[in-house]
This record gives structure tokens, sequence and C-alpha cells, in this order.
């Protein structure tokens, strides 16, 4: 494994745990559901945890690092 795959990976995994964080950090100042502005930032919100977790995801895969008996992103599991 190279030194950029691990930094790779170390910088995937802190920008979704930042993504969650900041989700977090929503509904710590939610004050109503039903708003629909609440609604898009939330909404927004989800999308870059996905997209987040998705690169996270793609650079573990491509250091080769999998478990399979708990890596749920393998497709054959």
């Amino acid at each position: 494994m190279t030194d950029k795959t691990i930094v790779a990976i170390r910088e995937a995994a802190g920008a979704y745990a930042e993504a969650v964080r900041t989700t977090q950090r929503f509904f710590e100042h939610l004050e109503d559901t039903e708003d629909p502005s609440a609604l898009a930032e939330y909404a927004t919100l989800v999308e870059r945890e996905k997209v987040a977790e998705q690169a996270r995801l793609d650079a573990i895969e491509a250091a080769g690092l999998e478990v399979p008996s708990i890596d749920e992103s393998d497709p054959d599991n």
C-alpha cells in the first residue's frame, strides 16, 4: 500500500465524519420539522453524507481493505 493510498483513506474518512457531524449539528438546532427550508437543508446534508460515504468506501476498496464478514459495501455479501 502506498502512502498516497493511506492519505486518501484518511481524507475520505475525515470528510465522511465531518459530513455526519454537520448533520448532527443541524439536528441540534432544528426547531420545526415541518419547515420546508429545514427539509431542504436536511435533504442536502443527507446527499453530502451519501457522497462522502461512497468516497470513503471507494478509497478503502482501492486500498484493498475488505472484511467480508462485516463489509456491507460488498454487493456479493
